[in-house]
Parts: C-alpha cells; sequence; structure tokens
C-alpha cells in the first residue's frame, strides 16, 4: 500500500479423579436411558431424538441409520481415556525470552518524539567497533511491492505496471551477476508467465538458478493476516507453491517477505514454518514495539507458536525498525537522508522528496561524500541488531516500471559501493543481495539460537500518535462475509471432485465425466479466492471499483463451485445414468449478483403434475448432522419421506418480504426439516404434496403489539396477541427471556440450574472530527464510547414458535435481530443462534457494534482466535486508546471465569473489543464518509445489506479457568459448531424423481473422524502437462488439522477417537502410494503404507500427498 505521508492455564491443574466418577456415572445412566428409549421408539421413524451431541453411528451406505444400543465403555476405560487426552491441555509450552504481554504491560505509550527518528530515539556510534576483521556487512535488497488489487484492479495493475516491472528486473538482472531482487506475488507472475515468450520465459528461469532473482514466500498473494481463515490462507500458499512445482521447477523457497500486511499473526508464521521457509521479514509492527524492541536489540527473534510443547515450530523472524518500508524509511534513522538515495526521486522526476532535497546521481565529483552519508545512516541502523550484518530494503510500490528507474538505481549503487568497499578504513561490505542471503549471512555470525525467542502476535498496529488500524478489521462487512461463503463452497466442491474423479479412474473408464471442464472452473475459483486473500482485498481498503472487481470475481468462484459440485455429485449418485449435458441436480442456493444477498431457488409444485420433488443435502463436515435445513415451497401442505419413511420432524414457517420485514409473503412458505446425515454423505429427502398424510406442523406468529400484527391477511398462519411481562424461548437445555421491548435479559443453564445475567444491545460509534484524526477504511478513531441505539416507536418484536424452531425477531429501522432456539434434542439445542441484518446507508460516519453484557468476571482479559487456527489472550489497558483496544475476531471470542464460559462463534470476520469485565462487543459495519489518509483517497460508503450470523455458546466451567498461558482452548463443542457455522450443508434438487441411492458416504469407512480431527481439504492437484493448462492429476493432497481444547469428558465421551488411516478414504487396491509431506507439499517427509496410521500432532495441520492408481 502507497503511503500518503512521507513524514514524520493455569497449567499445573490437575483433573479430579472423583469428579470425573461422578460425571461418567451420571453420563452412564443417560446412555442407559437413550438405550431404553431406543428400543421403545417406533423402528420406522429415520430421525430420532437423542441427546446432544449427537452419537456417531455406523450405518450402511443405503439404509437408514439402525436403532441399537450404544456400546457403554468401562468406567475404566472412560476415565484413562478422558486423562490420556487431557494429558497435553494441561502441560505446558515452552519458555520464550519475552511475549507480547511483558511488551504491552511495561510499555507507557507515551509517544515521546525521538528526534530525526521521531518514533524511536537518537543513535549514535564508535567508528571503532569495525575493523577489517570485522567489517559491517551490507546487503541491499531491490523490490518492488505489487498489491493484486487496491487502488487499481489486479489485471489494471498487471497491464500497466507489473509486466514491465517484471521484464524490466530479469533484464537488468542478467547484464550484471552482482544485481539481485525479489519477487513475492505469484498471481502476477502467473498473469505475466501467460503472455511472457520462450525466451523471457527462460530468462526468468536462468536469472532464479543464478540466485539473482529469489522468489520469497511463494504465496498467491501476500494476505492479510487478520481477518483471513487458514483454510483460504493455505490454499492461496498450496496454488502459488503449485504454480512454482509446475512451472519453474524445483526452486528452493527459503524466506517469507510481508512488508505491508498490517499486523501479524502467528498463525502465518507457523503456516510459513510447516511450507519449509526458515526466515520471515515483517514491517507493520505498533510503533511503541518497534522502539522498545529495537532498544533491546531484539528486532530478530525466533518467534515460537503459544502451544509449542517441544521447541518445533520456532521460525527465525527479522523486523525492520522505522515507519515504512519505502527508501526514505529503510537506509537508517534520518528519512530526509534516505530520501537522497532513492535515485527515482532526482530533480524533474514524477516523485520527489518532501523534506525538500532530492536525490543527485553519482558523480566522480559527489561520490564520496555521498557514500560517507549513506554510510553513516547504515551504521546507525546496525546499532540497532545483534550482528555486523545490516539488511537495507530498496523498493516501493509499483516500483521499476520503467526501465530508466532500474538503471539508476542499480548503477549508482553500484558505484557506491564499490567506492565504499575500496575504502579499506571504512571496514564495510556492501553488496546487492535477496532475502535469504542476508539471513544466511547474519547466521554465519550468530546462530538463531543465541538471538531472544517469542510467543504472541503483532496486533493491533499502529503507525503514528494514536492511529490504531482496527478499522479495517470490519471495513466492507459484505465481503467479509461473502469470502467464508466462498471458502465454504470451495472447499465442498473439492471434496466432491476429489471423489468423483478417483472413482472415475478406479473404474478406467474415458466416462462422460468432464474432469477437465470442471477442474479448469476449479483452478479459477481457488485463484479468485487466493486473490481476495491479499492484504487489501478481504481487509475492504480497496477502491470501490477493485471492491466491485474482487465482488464478481468471488461471486464467480461460487457459481463454479455449484457447477463442480452438481457434476460431481451427480456423477457419483447417478453413475451409468450420469450425463455430462443433462442438470441431473441443482444448487439450492443461487447469488444473482456479487452484491446481493444468496436466496433460496423456490421448489414449486403448483401447475405441475408431479408432486413431488426430491432433493439431496450434502454434508461436507466431519460429525453426523443432526440440523434443520430450510427449503422454500409453494404449497404448505406437505410432507417429508427419507428412504420411503415419512420424517415427522418437520415444520412450515411463513416467507417474510424482506429480512426486515413484518408482511408475509402469499404462496410461498419455508419448510423446516430435521435431517440427519453422516459426515461427509449426500443423501436422499423426497417432499411430497399432502392428499391423506398429515402435513408439516405450521408454526404460531405472536406480537406483544396490537399495532405490529400485519394488516393482509397472514395466509393459513395463526397470528396471537399475548400480554406477557417476558418472552420465554424454551428447550430441554437452554431457557431464554426477553422483555417486551426485545431486549434479551437472562440465559438460563437448565441442566445445571445456572441463570446467567445477559443482555444484548446494538451500539454505535461516531468518529472524530478532527482534521487527519477520523475513521475511515483504515483507522479506527471513534468519538468517544459507544452510545445504545435506543428502541423506536416503529420497532416490531415478532415471536414465531413452531415445533423445530422458536424465533424472536426485532424489526429496527436501523437493523434487524434475530434469535434463534432450536428444539431437536442435538448440540445446536445448547447454544443460542444469532443473525443482525443491517444496511447502512445513511449519510454519516457510523459503526454499528453488538454488545453482549454478561455477569461473568473475566476481569480485563479475554480470547479471540488468529485466523480460526488458535486462541490468544487479549487484556484491555486503560493506557491505550479504545480505538487500541479492539482485536480481529476471524471465528470466535470468549471470555471466562471460573464458573461459566461465553463464546461468540462468528460467521464472518470483524473487530471485538473487551472494554469491561463481562462485556463483548463485536462490530458489524462501518460507513466512514473521509479518508483516513492512508493512501486510498476516499471513505467506505458502498455498504450493502448484510446478514452477520454468530452463536452464542454458555459453558458451565467444570475446571477452574486458566489465568496463566497466552493461549487458551475450545472446547470439542465450540470447535464443532464453529465448523458448522463455516461450513453449512448443501442442498440439491434433483431435476428427476428416480432415486437410484438414498444415501452416499464419500469415503470407505463411515464416520471415519475422530471428534479431534478435521478434514481441512482434499484437493486433487494440477497434472502440469504441457498440452493442457488445467488437468487434474492422479495426486490428491490430503490436509488434515487436529484441535486443541478444552477437556470436557460428558462431551467428549460421546464421540470416538481413533486415527485415520488412509484406507478409510480410499479403497487400498486404489492407492498406489501415500507421503506425507510439507503443508504445501514441496518437501516430501515419509513414505507410509495405505495402512499407516495417520498421526496429526496437537494443534497442527498435516498434509499428505496421496497417488491413485
Amino acid at each position: 500500500m502507497l503511503q500518503s505521508i512521507n513524514m514524520n492455564r493455569n497449567e499445573h491443574q490437575v483433573t479430579d479423579e472423583k469428579h470425573i466418577h461422578e460425571r461418567l456415572d451420571h453420563l452412564q445412566e443417560s446412555i442407559q436411558d437413550l438405550d431404553k428409549s431406543i428400543k421403545g421408539e417406533d423402528k420406522k421413524q429415520v430421525v430420532r431424538p437423542i441427546p446432544p451431541p449427537p452419537v456417531p453411528l455406523a450405518v450402511s451406505k443405503t439404509e437408514p441409520p439402525a436403532e441399537k444400543p450404544i456400546p457403554i465403555p468401562s468406567e475404566t476405560e472412560k476415565v484413562s481415556n478422558t486423562l490420556n487426552r487431557c494429558i497435553w491441555r494441561n502441560s505446558s509450552p515452552v519458555n520464550t525470552t519475552f511475549e507480547i504481554r511483558q511488551l504491552y504491560d511495561t510499555l507507557p505509550f507515551d509517544d515521546v518524539k525521538g528526534g530525526v527518528w521521531t518514533q524511536g530515539f537518537d543513535i549514535t556510534y564508535d567508528p571503532s567497533q569495525w575493523t577489517s576483521n570485522n567489517k559491517l556487512k551490507i546487503i541491499l535488497m531491490p523490490h518492488s511491492h505489487c498489491d493484486p488489487g487496491w487502488i487499481h484492479t489486479f489485471e489494471g495493475y498487471f497491464q500497466h505496471a507489473t509486466k514491465y516491472i517484471i521484464d524490466n528486473v530479469i533484464t537488468i538482472l542478467n547484464t550484471n551477476k552482482k544485481y539481485k531482487f525479489i519477487w513475492a506475488e505469484i498471481s502476477f507472475l502467473s498473469l505475466w508467465w501467460d503472455q511472457a515468450s520462450s525466451d523471457q520465459r527462460q530468462l526468468l528461469k536462468k536469472v532464479i538458478n543464478n540466485k539473482q532473482l529469489e522468489i520469497v514466500t511463494g504465496g498467491w498473494v501476500m494476505n492479510d493476516e487478520a481477518n483471513t481463515h487458514y483454510f483460504a490462507m493455505v490454499d492461496q500458499l498450496i496454488e502459488g507453491h503449485q504454480f512454482i512445482e509446475n512451472n519453474l521447477g524445483n526452486i528452493s523457497l527459503q524466506s517469507s517477505w510481508a512488508n505491508d500486511p498490517f499486523g501479524y499473526s502467528p498463525t502465518m508464521a507457523y503456516l510459513l514454518h510447516g511450507i519449509g521457509i526458515q526466515y520471515m521479514a515483517i514491517q507493520r509492527v505498533h510503533y511503541h514495539i518497534k522502539k522498545s524492541l529495537a532498544k533491546d536489540k531484539q528486532l530478530e527473534f525466533t518467534w515460537q507458536q503459544t502451544w509449542d510443547r517441544n521447541n518445533s515450530t520456532r521460525i527465525f523472524t527479522h523486523v525492520m525498525p522505522f515507519y515504512s518500508y519505502d527508501v526514505p524509511h529503510t537506509c537508517g534513522p534520518d528519512p530526509k537522508i534516505c530520501c537522497q538515495f532513492d535515485f527515482r526521486r532526482t530533480s524533474g522526476s514524477d516523485v520527489t522528496c518532501p523534506w525538500g532535497i532530492n536525490a543527485v546521481l553519482i558523480t566522480d565529483e559527489n561520490i564520496r561524500e555521498r557514500a560517507q552519508t549513506l554510510l553513516d545512516q547504515y551504521r546507525k541502523k546496525s546499532q540497532l541488531y545483534r550482528t555486523n550484518v545490516l539488511f537495507v530494503q530498496l523498493g516501493d510500490d509499483f516500483r521499476y516500471v520503467k526501465m530508466d528507474e532500474a538503471t539508476k538505481q542499480f548503477e549508482n549503487y553500484d558505484k557506491l559501493f564499490t567506492y565504499m568497499n575500496q575504502q579499506a578504513d571504512w571496514n564495510v561490505d556492501a553488496q546487492f543481495g535477496t532475502l535469504s542471503d542476508y539471513f544466511e549471512q547474519l547466521l554465519q555470525q550468530k546462530s538463531q539460537t543465541q538471538f531472544p525467542s517469542y510467543m504472541g502476535d503483532f496486533f493491533t498496529y499502529a503507525d503514528r500518535a494514536d492511529h490504531y488500524w482496527s478499522g479495517y478489521y470490519t471495513s466492507r462487512a459484505f465481503f467479509k462475509r461473502m469470502d467464508r461463503i466462498v471458502e465454504s463452497y470451495l472447499r465442498a466442491s473439492e471434496i466432491l471432485f476429489s471423489m468423483a474423479h478417483a472413482k472415475m479412474l478406479e473404474q478406467k473408464t474415458t466416462s462422460q465425466f468432464p474432469k477437465d471442464n470442471l477442474f479448469e472452473i476449479l483452478v479459477k475459483a481457488r485463484r479468485n479466492l487466493g486473490l481476495f486473500q491479499h492484504h487489501d482485498g478481504i481487509t475492504g481498503t480497496a477502491k470501490d471499483h477493485v471492491v466491485n472487481d474482487y465482488g464478481l470475481k468471488l461471486q464467480t468462484a461460487i457459481s463454479s463451485s455449484q457447477n463442480v459440485m452438481e457434476q460431481s455429485a451427480a456423477y457419483l449418485l447417478y453413475q451409468n445414468d450420469f450425463r455430462a449435458d443433462t442438470d441431473l441436480l441443482l444448487s439450492n442456493i443461487q447469488f444473482k449478483t456479487f452484491e446481493s444477498l444468496p436466496t433460496r431457488k423456490l421448489i414449486s409444485f403448483n401447475n405441475q403434475e408431479q408432486k413431488i420433488k426430491v432433493i439431496y443435502i450434502y454434508n461436507p463436515t466431519d460429525q453426523r448432522r443432526i440440523q434443520i435445513v430450510k427449503i422454500l415451497i409453494d404449497t404448505y401442505q406437505v410432507y417429508v419421506t427419507s428412504n420411503n419413511q415419512v420424517i415427522n420432524s418437520c415444520q412450515i414457517d411463513p416467507k417474510w418480504t424482506g429480512r426486515k420485514s413484518n408482511m408475509i409473503e402469499k404462496n410461498m412458505f419455508e419448510l423446516l426439516i430435521l435431517v440427519n446425515i453422516e459426515a461427509y454423505s449426500l443423501k436422499e429427502y423426497t417432499i411430497h404434496v399432502s392428499t391423506t398424510q398429515q402435513s408439516c406442523p405450521l408454526s404460531n406468529i405472536e406480537y406483544i403489539n396490537e399495532k405490529d400484527k400485519p394488516m393482509e391477511s397472514s395466509g393459513p398462519f395463526k397470528l396471537e396477541l399475548i400480554d406477557k411481562k417476558a418472552i420465554k424461548l424454551n428447550n430441554r437445555f437452554l431457557s431464554v427471556s426477553f422483555s417486551k421491548t426485545g431486549a434479551l435479559l437472562s440465559v438460563q443453564h437448565l441442566q445445571h440450574d445456572e441463570k446467567i445475567s445477559f443482555t444484548t444491545n446494538v451500539i454505535h460509534y461516531g468518529t472524530s472530527t478532527q482534521t487527519d484524526h477520523n475513521s475511515g477504511a483504515y483507522l479506527f478513531l471513534p468519538d468517544g464510547e459507544a452510545k445504545d441505539i435506543p428502541m423506536g416507536d416503529h420497532d416490531v418484536i415478532r415471536i414465531q414458535r413452531g415445533l423445530l424452531v422458536n424465533r424472536v425477531a426485532i424489526l429496527h429501522e436501523m437493523y434487524a435481530l434475530q434469535y434463534k432456539l432450536t428444539n431437536i434434542n442435538g448440540s445446536d439445542d445448547y447454544i443460542v443462534e444469532l443473525s443482525a441484518t443491517t444496511h447502512l446507508n445513511m449519510n454519516q460516519d457510523i459503526e454499528l457494534a453488538l454488545r453482549f453484557t454478561t455477569g461473568i468476571k473475566n476481569g480485563d482479559e479475554f480470547f479471540t482466535d488468529l485466523n480460526g487456527f488458535q486462541m490468544i489472550r487479549r487484556k484491555t489497558y486503560s493506557k491505550i486508546q479504545l480505538q487500541g483496544n479492539v482485536y480481529p475476531m476471524p471465528t470466535m471470542a470468549y471470555i471466562e471465569d471460573d464458573h461459566m464460559r461465553f463464546t461468540v462463534l462468528s460467521g464472518q470476520p470483524s473487530g471485538v473489543a473487551c472494554l469491561k469485565s463481562g462485556v463483548v462487543d463485536v462490530f458489524l459495519d462501518r460507513r466512514l464518509t473521509r479518508d483516513d489518509n492512508r493512501g486510498l483517497g476516499q471513505g467506505v460508503t458502498d455498504n450493502r445489506e448484510i446478514i452477520s450470523t454468530f452463536k452464542l455458546l454458555f459453558e458451565p466451567r467444570r475446571t477452574i479457568a486458566d489465568k496463566i498461558s497466552l493461549t487458551g482452548y475450545p472446547t470439542l463443542l465450540a470447535h464443532h459448531h464453529s465448523i458448522e457455522l463455516l461450513y453449512p450443508m448443501h442442498i440439491f434438487q434433483s431435476t428427476s424423481i428416480k432415486i437410484l441411492q438414498h444415501e452416499l458416504n464419500l469415503f470407505s469407512k463411515i464416520n471415519l473422524f475422530p471428534s479431534d480431527y478435521h478434514l481441512v481439504n482434499l484437493r486433487t492437484l494440477n497434472e502440469n502437462r504441457d498440452d493442457s493448462k488445467y488437468s487434474p492429476s492422479k495426486n490428491l493432497a490430503l490436509i488434515l488439522r487436529r484441535f486443541a481444547y478444552d477437556c470436557d469428558e460428558i462431551y467428549d465421551s460421546l464421540f470416538h477417537f481413533e486415527q485415520p488411516i488412509s484406507e478409510h478414504f480410499f479403497q487400498a487396491n486404489q492407492i498406489q502410494s501415500i507421503e506425507q509431506t510439507s503443508l504445501s507439499l514441496r518437501h516430501v517427509q515419509n513414505q507410509l503404507a495405505v495402512t499407516s496410521k495417520l498421526d496429526v500432532p496437537i494443534a497442527e495441520i498435516t498434509t499428505y500427498k496421496i497417488k491413485m492408481k
């Protein structure tokens, strides 16, 4: 991103065995009760009540789940299993030299000016510290930072800048072997490769093989690290690395370069370590933290994961010390001097120095003075580090577009370095170098063990004053939500395609399955999602037309994924009846435009002879799901069957004309079906127009105020006026109370008889009116504390009650809230679902948030996730402004005390804060009319209507809360609910009433996954044939994650923990080989047998490469 400003657990917990035995006794009684109830049930009923969560049962591939007793392990076995699984949780991570909490606890955050280095301090040195045997070694790394979309679109930047940059760089590198350069964004390199001549491709390979041009990181983009989910982070790394593997060959990737993401996550450090990267360099770290690290010479360290028990995750990290990554802020502490050595900024150039003194070209007359001046800056900068090897960057955004600049920069620095190196008494050795050149020279002087170690993250970033970059956690909320939708569609389609392709290979036929066509659009969907992970994409910090371009790409990715799923599922279900040119299955969700919310397609029975409709539901997650799905139909007199057995658990709801509307749509109804589907399965459900069979029951609609009742006809639905002081929603586990004004008052945990004081408010912020001190796409600069949005005279409170689900809706002029409580005897009964509909279209600066107020005594500490991969303990500091206490929440946050944990699970990334004990604020959307002076040149006023989705989880604690560890662990219940929220089930309507298979399990073994394993992806790799750019190979990437979690012996005991083997996924005779590899498949680590257990370490991700026969 261009710069517009050029100036200035407790770890000793012990499980009480008596407590466990009591819990296990309770569990055994409940399972025996279940056994009795199952034996007494009508065997024909497919969907049956079971205690939450569902107990995974093995079923045949074509028959409904058998009603059979659940085997009860002995108490000794249960205690042993529980203790073994929880030993890791109760052990301690390896200590580090320092961590993020120590920095925040000790820093004054006082913003004292530091001289020419405004945010630092005066630097002095003794010239005698360098000798002929101990020279100052300077590595100058030329680079060009190329955003795949920001002020211009990805393709726009390529056409007008990036293709010329790559042309110029490889040309000038070829003129002098001393010249070096780095390249990061593979998305741009891919576009260049597609249009490059054979000679240009060969020249690129030549300078890479000569180690003059280094590919750094190798990701599709330089991804954001705050809003991104680890699924997409891994996926864009694999996409970039597969491009490298297929086109550039087996080149080395050693270093990662991330100069522009707005804060840094240890999840990215973990993934980089996992793909084989050894070193990383970062820039945008809070300026107070930089100053502190510089004073203690801790700007270089090994970065360790918070849960690391054995030093296995450390990666060597360099933090750049100054304000920016441009030339004025990289040679040394004084930007007005460093600017004079950016040889594009000569007099008459399109870019000049804001300090008034421009660069001059190096001549024989000025070379000594210029070299001395530059060396003085180098020497001062070197005082901030522990070795005599100094890293200096030479570049900025979209540099080297013209050969004239490339020539000036390289030739003038070549003259300066030659002169410096010739001065024997200067004791300097200056040279061009790549990022890996720097790290290799550095580690020749000191080993990694001689550097400090660090644990934590680098959020929230501030670049000056109180300018905290916490606004972008929520900016363009619509597209943040859309990102998660694309991820769910892409992942579901990857798995279905891989299984369909494997089936095709097994049958050894040149089947009609259109593998190449589908694979091509699948690759493009991957790349479109990957592009959006860019640090000006998912962040919401691009120009309006660029945001629209990203939106179109995301919509294309969704429609492509739907197409892949429809064809792959049809091929697997219909087999010999499959025809590529016939739509056998159609997705039930449509995305009409890139900026509209998804809608359900109407399944119509009117005016049609056919009175039945067949749908297939696809569960793309690791555990059996007993959940409600919603279908839009045009008659309310229907019943549902599956495998010819009637499903009694269904409900008919009205279809409202809009998400904030109180008018009922005529001749449209929502059919809710309680489905029961094994993991990674497709299952048939058939909807029948009822004639003699009893129809699904209608829900009732209640209002508190007469004025709220619709004037129009309510059709078949019963409308009631209730006169109650409070509204209650109940199921077997929770009782939720609301006031007459719709305010949520309390949640009662019925099994534990605990009543939790709990309220929800919608709050809003404005922004400061000061010049250069206002919120924008990046910054959150509020005008004070949040204010409540009061209920208005025209607000509607509506209650819907039905067999399966009850709802309370609050329809306000600025928002709509809907609380949902299910009654299905499944794990959904443990949570309150909440959706918030907002559309900020007023002409004012406003930021909306949900405020959850609880009675939990968490003090000033709370937990947020990092990229959906791990949790980190946060602390709210009074010495930091409000905006600095806002953190990213990609998927969840929780607060806890010794009695209760409250977790917010989120379907979209946003900002979160805990500004008072017991209170959690989750941001919804923001509209800002002004630019915040970070280069974008506009506010954020292109808001769309968005539905933000949440699950609220209340968990009574059974152990004392850990008050020490920097990390935290969700329970398995929270993990499972988060997965289900992010990866909903997919519904396909069959165009035929012919049912060949009632249920199809994708993998060889049903109930394959232990409860702490998650299938991140099953990704077919590219064939890499010269005659075909996109062709699916016989190679698959199987990526597995194992959760770290807080143990709950009652919930955990309902699942198995048997590690999978590869022949659980495919038949043994289908597999040619299986290898454990690095995360992005570039390095083989182990050869495995088909019977080998896939043993993923706790808290980690492992990739396996399976080659099919």
